[in-house]
């Protein structure tokens, strides 16, 4: 059982025996350590950021402009528009509030793992937040399992994700590194802690084994896979076979098809983790724009007197937004693995 699922009452006793036997200690900063890894800013996460905010703005100014000409050209009842832009603005906060924290500062090192002796040594978290002046210090002992997950290959260099399990007392620990220098992290484990390489985990698998650790999710995700694809076939072709030609369907269906495409590679490359948010993704992305065009065209108002008479109509395009930002990060990792795969064999 991991730590971090102990309700509160129990983690509270629990960390304040870890701190009673050495496992915890309070430091305002580790200054001084053999080794540091810690969470790498990429170019694709500073274009995202900025992607997700200024097309914030944007959202903002279109529905904004909407509301004006709801109000000149319709009516001056200022009810429906002062709706629309309380709407927008706890809109614009919760997907300000939820993305700001994207990293993109590359002075800030974030989820850091020290080396010092035989120890390592990361902030202790209560499964929500990290405690800044709490540190774990956990011996190369306690080390259960060690897992890589590689995203790309750089100039000869491994990156990727890569999450420490340790035993404490009766619990497992777990601390992760959304994306970091694995080739270094490995060059570290050959030179100072040998034998914790029999319980490192590659993409799943452990060199040590003959037996590859199969994945019951690979059945079901190409499954999942299929069943994009025939929507996609399906949203295209149907509405050409009775004449009925949309955009809005169109859209949706290549959206699903891409998805599909994405969905089938991860089973491949062990990136099982990323087929969620690449589906949810999608279906922002199809509520963000396919919606509100499939209503315009299904109206028998001009665009412009749709949104007049409707403004609240392109309130549904942030989630447009948030999708496609998480498509394309999706869909950059898929990349980068798969051009891995190529190059290694």
């Amino acid at each position: 059982m991991n730590i971090n699922e102990l309700p509160d009452g129990e983690i509270k006793n629990f960390k304040k025996e870890l701190i009673e036997n050495g496992t915890i200690f309070e430091k305002d900063k580790i200054k001084s350590y053999d080794a540091k890894y810690f969470e790498k800013v990429t170019v694709s996460n500073i274009l995202i950021k900025f992607f997700l905010f200024f097309s914030l703005g944007i959202y903002t100014i279109i529905n904004f402009a909407g509301i004006v000409l709801s109000i000149v050209f319709n009516s001056y009842n200022l009810t429906n528009p002062l709706a629309t832009i309380i709407g927008v603005l706890v809109i614009d906060f919760i997907v300000f509030a939820i993305f700001n924290n994207i990293n993109t500062n590359k002075k800030k090192e974030e989820n850091a793992v020290y080396i010092k002796d035989d120890k390592f040594i990361f902030n202790f978290t209560d499964g929500v937040s990290e405690t800044p002046k709490l540190f774990y210090s956990l011996s190369c002992d306690s080390v259960k399992k060690i897992e890589f997950l590689i995203y790309s290959l750089r100039k000869g260099q491994l990156f990727g994700s890569v999450t420490f399990t340790f035993q404490v007392l009766d619990y497992e620990v777990t601390h992760s590194i959304r994306f970091t220098n694995l080739t270094k992290i490995e060059q570290m484990l050959e030179s100072k802690f040998p034998l914790l390489l029999h319980n490192l985990f590659i993409d799943g698998k452990n060199p040590n084994y003959t037996e590859p650790i199969k994945s019951p999710k690979r059945l079901k995700y190409i499954f999942v896979s299929l069943a994009l694809f025939v929507a996609s076939i399906l949203l295209t072709v149907i509405p050409i076979v009775f004449n009925y030609y949309s955009i809005a369907l169109i859209v949706a269906g290549v959206i699903l098809f891409v998805t599909s495409m994405i969905v089938f590679s991860a089973c491949f490359i062990c990136l099982f983790s990323l087929v969620p948010g690449a589906i949810v993704s999608a279906v922002f992305i199809i509520m963000g724009i396919c919606l509100p065009i499939f209503i315009i065209e299904n109206s028998s108002a001009s665009f412009l007197d749709n949104i007049i008479q409707n403004p609240e109509i392109l309130m549904p395009t942030v989630f447009c937004i948030i999708g496609l930002c998480l498509f394309v990060y999706t869909g950059i990792i898929v990349i980068g693995k798969l051009c891995y795969v190529i190059k290694r064999k």
